[in-house]
């Protein structure tokens, strides 16, 4: 991570695609984590279908089976297959390394939770197809760069990211967000940040639709600056077509299918 970090910092490479949230695994904590530091700025997103493997050496059977390796969030998404074949979980950096590592060290009682392209990248073969938890699996990706990539004002389905932080006084926090409210600003992440050592969160990350040179996430923005001590702007950067049909439809009522309809 610090490498794909570091290689946009040095110019190395224009941009990184790291994952920040998972539908089922919620966010990505590497990720969540390194942004306040991060030093570079989020120009885009892509939200991307996962699917997931069980992989393993050509040869090996479910049935040998004890251990499954891959990287916390890929297993948390698959939890529900793991506990119906009583296997445990080991946490690896990704999931390519758990392939990787399953190829290396051939240990029969071991197999890894990776994509397809890991499998045949390792010459592995799939034991089990598509054992996520739901069929309609999905992560989000922030793009960056080292520098930012701000649109227009006038153009449409934009998002902004920023970092705040509040006072540690009753009220702080709903005074600092209620401007979105009042402006009808459609919030769509709020996280919050242990800092100083303390179990006190000060430090939020805050995600809205709406670009800040718009006259009502101006006003909102003025009202959260009124309350808070620090503001970072991460990012503001276009939607992904996906990301933007899926909060749409999560501000509608719909059935379990809806969303898988919605991505075809």
């Amino acid at each position: 991570l610090f490498e794909v970090v570091d290689a946009v910092r040095s110019g190395r490479v224009e941009v990184a695609v790291l994952p920040c949230e998972n539908i089922l695994a919620g966010r990505v904590p590497d990720i969540h984590m390194l942004l306040p530091d991060i030093g570079l700025a989020i120009v885009g997103e892509v939200f991307l279908p996962i699917e997931l493997h069980l992989v393993a050496p050509h040869g090996w059977s479910l049935d040998e089976i004890t251990r499954v390796h891959s990287h916390p969030v890929a297993l948390k998404q698959v939890q529900r297959f793991l506990d119906a074949h009583g296997l445990s979980p080991v946490a690896e950096s990704n999931t390519a390394t758990a392939a990787a590592l399953i190829k290396q060290r051939g240990d029969r009682r071991a197999a890894a939770v990776a994509s397809s392209l890991a499998a045949e990248t390792y010459g592995l073969a799939i034991l089990k197809r598509n054992i996520e938890d739901i069929p309609f699996n999905l992560t989000r990706f922030y793009v960056l760069a080292a520098e930012p990539v701000i649109p227009p004002p006038e153009q449409q389905d934009i998002m902004t990211s920023l970092l705040f932080e509040v006072a540690d006084t009753p009220g702080a926090l709903f005074r600092a967000v209620g401007g979105f409210a009042d402006n009808g600003i459609n919030l769509t992440r709020l996280e919050s940040y242990l800092v100083g050592g303390q179990f006190v969160a000060t430090r939020f990350l805050c995600e809205f639709e709406g670009h800040p040179d718009v006259p009502e996430v101006r006003r909102a923005l003025e009202a959260l600056t009124a309350q808070t001590t620090r503001q970072t702007v991460l990012g503001v950067y276009p939607m992904h077509a996906i990301g933007s049909r899926v909060r749409a439809r999560s501000r509608q009522p719909s059935r379990p299918d809806g969303l898988r309809k919605g991505l075809s």
